[in-house]
């Protein structure tokens, strides 16, 4: 019987390391050794499975109307409500739309911009929460998201359908407010803590609204806030202040506690007053860290436009009469600065950011920029970072992986934050990445159309293209010859899947290329059990009682095993390649390899 060398375990993917120098096997808890498997370039939309796998990647879907117009998703947002109601947000062209009961809807257009950055505040007049936003002008939006839909008007009246009443369907209830029904803006006076809006102007009878047309609390707008000339591009909350940030000034504006439309202060501050503060250069973005002692203040954490980052320190005076806000910056080094607002999010904890050197890097390793270093994150597909471009790159943690959005570069970069390493690149036309219910979704980089990611066997109706390109192997030793006659391939595959093989014989196929195919309809190589797994149809001990087998991620697919026969072929070094690329291709890798050994060929045609 042939002895197989098999790949078992599979560690990621990695494009810093040399592809001949990675390594090839770790040893096991009892001193046997396993094949490692590491993918690298040329790999794309495969993943790794709880099981330990390599699998194909799934698809994504559409979420919500198609639309060809070629305007890119800007910004984006998810909100959860203190109502329990998730309100995802998305702007593209001039237009901020929301999303309700399965369908996108305006909320405002005719935007000079939509670059939109969004932070969430509790209104204490209101005794409710509400969605601040800024886009660049001297602004700051105020929304409270009070979303129903139309049942009847009078002349002066509005009503909505259901029992509960329009303040508890979160509109407003003090200043002015408004109402919008398609397209047409309301403004009332009174009736929030009932079904019935009164007050209203115009006429809402003037035009025909049918019973169940959404209802919609207008955008308010504070204007020349917190100064007029002052650009708002970029807004964050901390403890009920708001701050907000202008690209093109050093100087930062903190609000009061509870009030966003106020930024004045005394000399000295009093606690919980406004602030202005001033930075070594212009400001990119701003995160909240929490302190790292039980029951310590958070910081506001403020990167700016070079390689600087900065920490916001609290300091209440010995009479507690008065309270001084410092902004200290931190000590960096070259490239150490964010890349956008948006490559900066938070990891359980912590804290990370896309710098521009360019890195994915901590906080906290910034922090300690003195002290013996750490690798960035991104230290394994340093080649690839290199190569990126960051432009509009958006992060975002969702079930212990980091996703990286490449809107340039059309690509998402995931780093698997469980097993410690890289999963190969991902080909995905996505600009943002938000979580909407318990679903990671991807708004296009190129199209005003959002995704649900990781979803189906086709890319929105495409064929996606999965390759697993492993690292090459030289056995052990690197210069001696080896040869093999058969390979083996252990795995589950789609009934209607084809999978190519192909082997590499030397770098770069130097020697020979050869192509095998691994067909999902091939009973002769499949271990597929009959779809019914009841007692009476398998024997105790053959499968599970009851249900289908075999299933992997929801879908059962067939467990195969080939081996491929072939003439040996000298070689010093082989790369194993697995692809596939057709809709519906399901395939995962559990296990291959060669029944390798040393040739008994000198290496004469070396020697000089």
């Amino acid at each position: 019987m042939k002895e197989f060398n098999l790949t078992t375990v599979f560690d990621g993917y990695r494009a810093k390391t040399d592809v001949t120098k990675i390594r090839e096997t770790i040893t096991n808890s009892d001193k046997s050794k396993l094949g490692i498997g590491s993918l690298v370039k040329g790999s794309q939309n495969v993943l790794s499975t709880d099981g330990e796998n390599i699998k194909s990647r799934e698809g994504y879907t559409l979420y919500g109307a198609a639309n060809t117009a070629l305007t890119p998703i800007e910004s984006s947002y998810v909100w959860n409500t203190h109502l329990g109601v998730e309100i995802p947000l998305r702007s593209y062209d001039d237009e901020l739309e929301y999303r309700y009961g399965g369908t996108w809807y305006k909320l405002a257009d005719s935007w000079s911009a939509v670059d939109f950055n969004f932070a969430e505040y509790w209104d204490t007049t209101e005794s409710s929460d509400a969605l601040l936003f800024v886009n660049g002008d001297s602004n700051i939006y105020y929304w409270s998201g009070g979303i129903t839909t139309f049942a009847s008007a009078t002349a002066n009246t509005i009503t909505k359908q259901g029992t509960t009443s329009w303040a508890e369907s979160g509109f407003l209830t003090a200043g002015t407010r408004q109402v919008i029904i398609n397209e047409i803006t309301y403004t009332y006076t009174g009736g929030e803590s009932t079904t019935t809006l009164t007050g209203v102007t115009p006429d809402p009878t003037a035009v025909a609204h049918t019973a169940g047309d959404i209802a919609v609390q207008a955008v308010r707008t504070t204007a020349d806030t917190p100064a007029a000339g002052y650009n708002n591009d970029i807004i964050m909350a901390m403890e009920n202040q708001i701050w907000v940030g202008d690209f093109q000034r050093r100087d930062i504006y903190v609000s009061a506690v509870n009030d966003y439309t106020d930024y004045t202060f005394a000399s000295p501050r009093a606690i919980g007053e406004g602030a202005l503060l001033t930075l070594d250069s212009t400001p990119v973005g701003f995160i909240v860290k929490g302190s790292e002692d039980s029951g310590g203040a958070s910081s506001m954490y403020v990167a700016g436009s070079k390689n600087d980052w900065y920490k916001s320190d609290f300091v209440i005076a010995d009479d507690v009469t008065s309270e001084a806000l410092f902004i200290r910056r931190l000590k960096t080094s070259t490239g150490q600065g964010a890349q956008n607002q948006g490559g900066i999010t938070h990891i359980k904890n912590m804290v990370a950011t896309i710098t521009k050197e360019p890195t994915l890097d901590t906080l906290g390793r910034i922090e300690n920029i003195d002290t013996t270093q750490s690798h960035p994150l991104s230290d394994p597909i340093k080649s690839d970072f290199d190569s990126y471009d960051f432009t509009n790159c958006h992060a975002k943690y969702f079930k212990n992986n980091l996703y990286i959005a490449l809107p340039v570069e059309s690509r998402v970069l995931i780093y698997n934050i469980e097993k410690g390493y890289w999963e190969a690149p991902q080909i995905l036309p996505v600009r943002r990445l938000e979580v909407i219910g318990n679903d990671l979704y991807g708004h296009s980089n190129a199209v005003p159309e959002t995704y649900k990611l990781f979803d189906g066997s086709t890319d929105n109706g495409s064929p996606i293209k999965s390759v697993a390109t492993f690292a090459y192997k030289n056995y052990g030793k690197r210069a001696w010859q080896k040869n093999f006659d058969e390979h083996y391939t252990e795995g589950y595959i789609g009934g209607n899947t084809k999978i190519n093989l192909k082997l590499r014989y030397d770098f770069d196929g130097y020697g020979q290329i050869t192509d095998y195919d691994i067909k999902g309809d091939d009973d002769a190589i499949l271990f597929k059990p009959t779809d019914d797994g009841s007692l009476g149809k398998l024997s105790l001990g053959k499968g599970s009682l009851g249900g289908k087998l075999g299933d992997v991620d929801g879908e059962a697919l067939a467990k195969f095993r080939q081996i491929n026969t072939m003439l040996p072929e000298n070689f010093y070094e082989i790369q194993e390649e697995y692809s596939s690329d057709g809709e519906d291709q399901r395939w995962e890798l559990l296990a291959f390899g060669a029944n390798a050994k040393i040739s008994s060929a000198d290496n004469n045609h070396l020697k000089q």
